[in-house]
């Protein structure tokens, strides 16, 4: 019987073996760990997991496995001693509303009482909006050990595929919605949503944890396929009335958010600081997910009132002007037509927007997010967003190759260009949409990283005043 020698520490990365240490190879989307096992023995590496057969030095132990990544999750789930079983576990899995969901039951936890930790798009040092199962693992252990009674995590498609949450314990899970994203990694939607249903079908059946629970949208389509038999208790949520937790009436302002809410404890209602009707889905998603919980109805309204947002989703830029800026994360075809229709239900003079769509991703999106820009905006200033290695002006034709006959639309490549243009289109009583980046304060270039925050930009462009009109750079079609 193959056994691992006595290790210390594990490691997925070569640099970060030290002497004793278990290396586990794992084949990454851009380079495989296999190509860095003599470094890992170098650094000390007495025992390599690997997938296929690799040559290893006299007293270094090789375990040869189906799958390195599904190895390394659960070795790192032994390693801290399996830290979501001391945890409730919620993740949250979707195209949108991921982040917003996530923090909204963390600050009712907090109006519970409860410590919290909380995963995720802005809440990972690694960028990932799930980490790899190591450093997952070991952010559990981190929260465990400092207090956290409950953990609450955006969970990817990306993060299912790749084996990154396979040891975790889960509690419950919530489901959003689902829409085109990240096809140019999953191909098709059959698939995308595959790996979504896993954290369902899969991470809850193996949880040995009692009285699971699932909230589930019943207006999306995914949502009503995957609440068929599920081995937990079904929470489901809906707009149109019919599920557990429905909305019986709903008004929205600049201010915020009036809900009525039908709730198996009555007839609720919410006040809520968030902007625009499409939030109203995570704000049921998280009334049914903390009542699953069984959090009290007091700390729920007293949440969800006191709750002002996450940066990027819907902010408001404050400027001395009157009109309205906004900047938000909205980066595919439904969140980008969900925020307009939002902002036109508040009533602006126009709406002028400005977005782009990122490179090395899905092209099939940049014309329909075109279509939608055009149809639901007054004026289109169509830029750069995260270009990476493709060129910025080829990325721009493919989304204007959407964009509606007859529409007033501007084409800069320019991001920072581009949004001064729209502030100088902008009159009194018109609101400013900045998509596609919301809470990122970075813009990568040519494989390159640089500072580049939409609000910080903005405040720049209004403190230097309006430029004149033979400095407007890009081209009006």
């Amino acid at each position: 019987m193959l056994r691992l020698n006595p290790y210390t520490e594990l490691a997925y990365h070569s640099k970060a073996c030290k002497p004793g240490c278990c290396f586990v190879a794992i084949s990454g989307l851009q380079t495989d760990g296999h190509q860095y096992i003599s470094e890992a023995v170098r650094n000390g590496a007495k025992t390599v997991v690997v997938e296929r057969e690799v040559d290893v030095p006299r007293g270094v132990a090789k375990i040869v496995v189906e799958d390195s990544r599904d190895a390394l999750a659960r070795l790192s789930a032994f390693h801290f001693n399996e830290p979501t079983r001391e945890l409730t576990l919620v993740g949250v899995t979707g195209t949108n509303g991921k982040t917003t969901v996530t923090s909204l039951l963390s600050h009712i936890a907090k109006q519970a009482g409860l410590s919290s930790g909380l995963l995720g798009t802005l809440h990972t040092p690694s960028g990932r909006t799930t980490p790899e199962s190591y450093d997952l693992q070991k952010i559990f252990r981190n929260m465990a050990a400092g207090g956290a009674t409950h953990a609450f995590m955006e969970v990817t498609s990306h993060a299912l595929q790749l084996k990154r949450v396979t040891g975790c314990h889960f509690n419950g899970a919530v489901f959003t919605n689902l829409s085109r994203d990240h096809l140019d990694f999953h191909e098709n939607m059959e698939n995308y949503f595959s790996q979504k249903a896993r954290l369902f079908r899969q991470h809850l059946v193996v949880s040995e944890k009692k009285n699971l629970w699932a909230v589930i949208n019943a207006d999306d389509p995914y949502g009503r396929t995957l609440a068929g038999d599920l081995p937990a208790r079904v929470w489901l949520f809906s707009q149109k009335g019919g599920a557990e937790i429905s909305l019986q009436g709903a008004a929205a302002a600049w201010e915020g958010l009036k809900l009525e809410v039908k709730t198996p404890q009555g007839t609720v209602s919410l006040h809520s600081p968030l902007k625009g009707r499409f939030q109203v889905n995570n704000l049921l998603a998280a009334v049914a997910a903390s009542l699953a919980m069984e959090f009290p109805m007091e700390a729920i309204t007293a949440g969800i009132a006191s709750f002002s947002g996450v940066p990027g989703r819907m902010e408001a830029v404050p400027n001395g002007r009157k009109n309205k800026i906004v900047v938000d994360y909205a980066h595919t075809p439904a969140a980008l037509e969900n925020v307009l229709e939002a902002l036109r239900e508040l009533n602006p003079e126009r709406i002028i927007t400005v977005f782009g769509c990122g490179g090395d991703r899905d092209r099939g999106k940049r014309p329909q997010m075109g279509k939608i820009a055009s149809q639901k905006s007054d004026i289109l200033v169509v830029t750069s967003d995260n270009p990476r290695s493709e060129d910025p002006q080829k990325i721009l034709n493919e989304i204007l190759g959407g964009v509606q006959p007859g529409t007033e639309k501007y084409a800069v490549a320019d991001r920072r260009a581009a949004i001064a243009r729209a502030l100088d289109l902008a009159k009194e009583g018109d609101c400013v949409l900045i998509a596609g980046k919301g809470h990122e304060t970075y813009q990568e270039i040519a494989g390159e990283k640089r500072l580049f925050d939409d609000r910080e930009v903005v405040r720049e462009i209004l403190d230097r005043g309006p430029r004149t009109k033979d400095q407007g750079p890009g081209t009006r079609d």
